[in-house]
């Protein structure tokens, strides 16, 4: 994590070394070499980092050296800020034309006084540069006299990697200890004993889970299940683990089915061997912990094997779906958690071995520690081990009472299976899962509020600051293959996490990385903070919970060296004032009616949530906020508007305001946060937002809610032109609301990027939609109409999987207009459409059927699943012919009297495919 923390700090100062302002040259001289010496000196501690990170684990005066270093990348990471805030503000003094004689004088002497100001600003960030240098210069001292990591770096690896190496398994178990996998091998017998389609060839089955879940201990039940045994050839057990070797693998191979150890040394010769061995037998073979992700070192393996029997099986146990991915597998098998009370039985087989007369008198205290394990039967198996030789109440409940990651045995025993995974990890990635913790347990994670957490430490800063958002993405989801984050939601459009969770365990591990600086408080009676809560001097990260205790987090820790911040229900008093280095500041729900004026002195703040507040007016103040890159004001419905000053906000990147207070009506100076990403609701009309303010917001993604009201007039055109919405290109989705009358060359300019996946039209009333509908946008999957005039012929959208209609006005018939459908040669409507809902159209009547000369020309709605035809009381039938030639799972109508009657009176739907469930209400 210090390996991340450095990292961050010297890219960061790669480019400030290199810039020239230029009349801070001879002041700043000197720090500019001080600034390349501290740069210097950290990229040669960052060689030291690997082994002294691992070494740190274990090792009290190792851990406590990497936090000095990491109290110094901290503070250069603040200086840096001040100096880079300087620059700019340097550079934008005086942009403004300044035409009077005597505004220029004034100008003059007050520029001449801030100059002042200036240089005593800049010589203390140079003195503070230079003190730096030092101590680090102390601190690399420090390794040479004493701990010496350089010339002995492989030597540290090797040997603090055996402190965290698993024992190779072999395939031996005891069947009678395990618990709550009967049925997880009844579905793996089933896929191994099952006969293979012809042509499939050899079939890969991977169990994938978390470290500590049990999946070598699956492979072992069904390894040494008798109809295994009896169906397969040969069965062979190999256990990989880290790194891949592919020559000892090939050994092992062959040493098992020959049962002599092979004196070959040469790759290629073993392959050969195990090709001749296995030509046209059955065998299964485990592999046991594989974690390599190269195809290349499996694919010799993989083509020698696959001369064995069609039924032949390669069983892969691994905690990351992408080496499954990797391996050619056909099917994951995904372990499941244990529930409580298999965790209970699986403790109670160690716990009650020595307390057997205490059984009734511990049971329900075990049973609320085995609920802590959350399914992880290393954890019950732990835990039992440690609670083996306590026996009264007061130890158990200790146990009980004491967070996992505080305990020795989870350090010992379960903590080292974590640490595999967590090992493998980039140093980015590692920062970002042990940030984690800061949410409660059990807690939902909205994943781009994650990411936006991150970027705001500077998790995530690079070479392309335009793309942090993608990279955060990307270290989602590589935590998630990995088993680290469960739960996983992904969306339908984008295929991107929008949110997971933490499995206990994993949230207890965190901690264990990050004991010292990220702590969460959450303070509930008057008892006053625990010994725990109390010992958090150097914490750098903070969520802080109060139920009306009145409580200051100044009585636990530093509060000056805050990073992030996070208070929710009450916001002590003074807080605000002490928070020298806070990135990110979460206010939501503390019911503040006004923003504290000490909260523009926040200069390195990144990331402020004021979500769900009774607050009025956004200060001026907090417009000179540089470095702020998300700004939350969701739920702030009192909120009237927005200072035009806010254009000063040029690192802003999501500006979340509350579709339902008067501020979406005024966001002046919007056109000039041209790194705006998210921008969720646009309201425009007259007298309000204009539409041209978008002009520049090319950046902007995810989906946007446009609220077009009464523009009618040639100069509305011109400012929808201006706005510019084709070249939005990262939008994937739009949704334009209409109120008033509003012209066609308006809705002609408003024409969405042709990269769109999703489009809702609500309340337009003019004659007809433009063809962009249908011309341009050929990717859209999703289209939602409601309370318009009228519908776009959409049947050519060769993409589109999900149409929504409703409240159409004077609608009374559906045919080959909308279909898309011209002449009489062959056509395909809606090729792709898999959902299609109608409802509250009161004046439909008749859905067009194609005709019987059609069938073999005419192809509708081919992939139709859903149909939902609601709230249309007129309609007389449904298209037989049509819907008879779908693949039709699911029919609802409801509210429809006149095609239930009908249907109920013919005796059903026999038009319909037997499969399909009709539910009629």
């Amino acid at each position: 994590m210090v390996d991340a923390t450095i990292n961050m700090v010297v890219k960061r100062l790669a480019p400030i070394i290199e810039q020239r302002v230029r009349d801070e040259v001879n002041l700043l001289l000197n720090s500019r070499n001080e600034a390349a010496s501290l740069a210097s000196k950290l990229k040669r501690i960052q060689q030291l980092l690997e082994a002294a990170e691992r070494k740190g684990v274990t090792d009290p005066q190792v851990k406590a050296w990497l936090e000095k270093i990491e109290d110094v990348a901290y503070e250069m990471d603040d200086v840096l800020d001040e100096w880079e805030m300087r620059i700019h503000e340097h550079e934008t003094e005086g942009s403004e034309d300044v035409s009077d004689f005597w505004e220029k004088v004034s100008s003059f002497i007050q520029s001449l006084c801030l100059c002042f100001q200036d240089v005593i600003k800049r010589r203390r960030i140079a003195l503070k540069i230079k003190q730096l240098n030092g101590r680090l210069e102390s601190i690399a001292k420090e390794n040479d006299d004493e701990f010496k990591f350089l010339p002995n770096l492989s030597e540290e690896i090797d040997q603090e990697s055996q402190r965290f190496n698993r024992v190779l398994a072999t395939s031996f178990v005891d069947e009678s200890k395990i618990k709550g996998r009967v049925d997880d091998k009844n579905i793996l017998l089933s896929k191994l004993l099952s006969e293979s389609e012809k042509g499939n060839g050899i079939q890969i089955i991977s169990i994938v889970g978390t470290g500590g879940l049990g999946k070598t201990t699956l492979a072992q039940l069904v390894f040494n299940d008798f109809r295994v045994k009896t169906h397969f050839e040969q069965s062979i057990w190999i256990c990989v683990s880290n790194p891949f070797n592919e020559i000892r693998i090939a050994k092992a191979i062959l040493e098992s089915l020959n049962q002599t150890s092979p004196n070959l040394t040469e790759f290629q010769t073993l392959l050969q061997c195990i090709e001749t061995t296995v030509s046209g037998k059955r065998f299964l073979l485990v592999l046991d912990d594989v974690w390599e992700h190269d195809e290349h070192k499996w694919k010799p393996l993989k083509i020698c094997l696959s001369k064995g029997a069609p039924d032949s099986r390669i069983l892969v146990t691994t905690r990351n779906r992408s080496v499954a991915k990797m391996m050619g597998t056909v099917n994951n098998h995904l372990l499941r958690p244990l529930s409580d009370s298999e965790c209970f039985v699986v403790l109670s087989q160690k716990a009650f071995e020595e307390n057997k007369e205490n059984h009734n008198t511990l049971e329900p205290i075990g049973r609320k520690i085995a609920k802590k394990c959350n399914g992880l039967p290393l954890a019950a198996e732990t835990l039992g081990s440690l609670l083996q030789f306590k026996d009264t109440v007061q130890e158990w409940n200790n146990v009980l009472n004491s967070e996992i990651w505080q305990l020795e045995v989870a350090e010992v025993d379960i903590f080292p299976h974590l640490y595999l995974s967590y090992n493998e990890l980039r140093p980015a990635v590692k920062r970002c899962f042990s940030y984690c913790a800061i949410f409660p347990k059990d807690s939902k994670i909205k994943v781009d509020t994650l990411i936006r957490m991150w970027m705001a430490q500077g998790f995530l800063s690079g070479e392309s600051a335009a793309k942090m958002e993608l990279k955060g993405q990307e270290y989602v989801k590589d935590l998630a293959t990995r088993s680290f984050f469960q739960g996983i939601t992904v969306g339908d459009l984008t295929r991107q996490v929008l949110s997971c969770k933490m499995h206990d365990i994993i949230h207890d591990f965190a901690p264990f990385l990050t004991k010292s600086e990220l702590f969460s408080v959450d303070i509930t009676d008057d008892i006053g903070i625990t010994a725990k809560e109390a010992s958090c001097p150097n914490a750098r990260h903070l969520n802080w919970k109060d139920h009306g205790m009145a409580s200051s987090p100044v009585l636990i820790c530093s509060v000056e060296k805050l990073r992030s911040f996070l208070c929710e229900n009450y916001l002590p008093p003074h807080v605000l004032s002490t928070l020298k280095c806070v990135r990110l500041l979460n206010l939501s729900h503390c019911e503040l009616r006004e923003l504290p004026p000490e909260m523009g002195n926040l200069i390195h703040l990144r990331y402020l949530d004021l979500s769900y507040n009774y607050i009025r007016e956004f200060p001026r103040t907090l417009c000179g906020l540089y470095y702020l890159q998300t700004l939350n004001l969701l739920g702030c419905e009192d909120l009237t508007t927005l200072p035009a000053e806010i254009n000063k906000l040029i690192n802003l990147r999501h500006l979340l305001v509350s579709v339902f207070s008067d501020a979406v009506y005024f966001l002046q100076g919007l056109e000039k946060l041209t790194g705006l990403r998210t921008l969720k609701y646009f309201k425009a009309g007259r007298g309000r937002n204009n539409l041209g303010c978008l002009q520049n917001l090319n950046q902007l993604e995810g989906e946007l809610l446009i609220f077009v009201d009464n523009l009618n007039e040639e100069s509305d055109a011109v400012e929808a032109q201006k706005a510019a919405l084709t070249n939005k290109n990262s939008l994937t989705a739009l949704h334009l609301q209409f109120t008033g009358e509003v012209s066609m060359d308006v809705m002609v300019a408003l024409q969405p990027p042709p990269n769109l996946l999703k489009l809702k039209l609500e309340g337009y009333v003019g004659i007809e939609f433009h063809r962009w509908i249908t011309m341009s946008l050929n990717n859209l999957k999703v289209v939602e109409i409601y309370r318009c005039s009228s519908l776009p012929p959409l049947g050519n959208l060769q993409f589109l999987e999900r149409l929504h209609i409703g409240s159409i006005e004077n609608m009374t018939y559906l045919g080959r207009e909308f279909l898309g459908i011209t002449g009489d040669g062959r056509a395909i409507a809606f090729p792709k459409l898999k959902r299609f809902d109608i409802f509250a159209c009161e004046e439909w009547t008749e859905w067009e059927d194609i005709r019987e000369e059609e069938e073999d020309v005419v192809s509708i709605m081919p992939c139709l699943m859903i149909l939902r035809v609601s709230l249309c009381p007129n309609l007389k039938a449904l298209p037989h012919r049509l819907l008879s030639r779908t693949p039709l799972k699911k029919l609802y109508i409801t509210n429809s009297h006149l095609i239930i009657e009908q249907y109920n009176s013919r005796g059903g739907y026999e038009f319909l495919s037997p499969t399909c469930r009709v539910i009629v209400d």
